[in-house]
C-alpha cells in the first residue's frame, strides 16, 4: 500500500510538473540579439568620407559597421586620414594615427582631434613572412584604431545631444 502511494505521488508531480513546465516556456522567447530594427534604423545620422588607402579603408568599414551609413544630407560628415606614426618599441612594431574631423552640413567642424594605435609582430629571417606580419599587424592596428575613434564619435554624438 504504502508502495502504491509513493508511486502514486511521484507520477501525479511528474504530470503536475508536464503540465506547469510549457506555462513557464510560454514566457520565454527567443530572438537573436543583433537584430531587427537596431540594425536597420540609423540612430547616429554619420555619413562616412571615402577611404583613401586600404588602411582607412578597414577603418570605414568598422565605423559603418558600427553606426551605419547615412545618405542624409544633414548628416555629420566623418573624415578619418590614416597615417603611419613611429612608435617607441622597434622594428617588429606598427603605429597608425588617425586624424579625424566631424563637420555639420554647412561645412563647420563639430569636432577634430587624433586618436592612435600600436600593435606589434614577431619577425623571423624571411622577408615574405615578416611582410605578411608586418601587413597583419597594421590590419590589427587599424581595427583597434576604429574602436579607438569609435569611442571617441560616440563622445562626440553624445556631448551634442546633450546641448541640443
Amino acid at each position: 500500500m504504502l508502495l502504491f502511494r509513493l508511486i502514486s505521488l511521484r507520477s501525479v508531480s511528474f504530470l503536475v510538473m508536464l503540465l506547469i513546465a510549457p506555462l513557464f516556456l510560454a514566457a520565454c522567447t527567443i530572438s537573436p540579439v543583433y537584430s531587427g530594427s537596431a540594425l536597420t534604423k540609423n540612430t547616429f545620422n554619420l555619413a562616412f568620407a571615402t577611404p583613401n588607402s586600404r588602411l582607412e579603408q578597414i577603418v570605414y568599414s568598422q565605423l559603418v559597421s558600427r553606426f551605419g551609413r547615412s545618405s542624409d544630407p544633414d548628416a555629420l560628415m566623418v573624415t578619418i586620414a590614416v597615417t603611419s606614426s613611429a612608435i617607441t618599441p622597434g622594428p617588429g612594431s606598427v603605429g597608425l594615427t588617425g586624424i579625424i574631423k566631424v563637420t555639420d552640413q554647412s561645412g563647420k567642424t563639430i569636432f577634430s582631434g587624433t586618436r592612435a594605435a600600436s600593435a606589434s609582430y614577431t619577425a623571423s629571417g624571411q622577408y615574405l613572412a615578416n611582410q605578411q606580419a608586418s601587413n597583419e599587424a597594421a590590419e590589427r592596428t587599424a581595427i583597434q584604431l576604429a574602436q579607438t575613434i569609435r569611442l571617441t564619435l560616440l563622445g562626440v554624438l553624445t556631448s551634442r545631444a546633450s546641448q541640443n
